[in-house]
């Protein structure tokens, strides 16, 4: 493994890509700062994600969980914003 492909994989990791299609990193540009007494590189990271990720059980389980808590979160700010009617006979 080249140190390219490590870089690669570190960014992946920083970013947190795990269902990524793809992804790459390249030198774009490099030159030496006098001022500072540095040499610079600019590098461009790409990546692509996975429209469709394949999800296990207990992932998608716990994304419905989830979903199932914020809509019912979402339900009960609607019900405490509507006026309390009472039914009168």
């Amino acid at each position: 493994m080249n140190n390219w492909n490590k870089l690669l994989a570190r960014l992946d990791q920083v970013f947190g890509l795990k269902d990524k299609k793809k992804s790459s990193v390249k030198k774009i540009k490099q030159y030496f700062d006098e001022r500072s007494d540095e040499h610079v590189f600019i590098i461009e990271y790409r990546f692509m994600k996975d429209s469709n990720p394949q999800r296990t059980r207990k992932e998608r389980f716990e994304m419905d969980r989830l979903n199932k808590i914020v809509v019912g979160d979402l339900v009960k700010s609607i019900n405490s914003n509507v006026p309390n009617l009472a039914v009168r006979d």
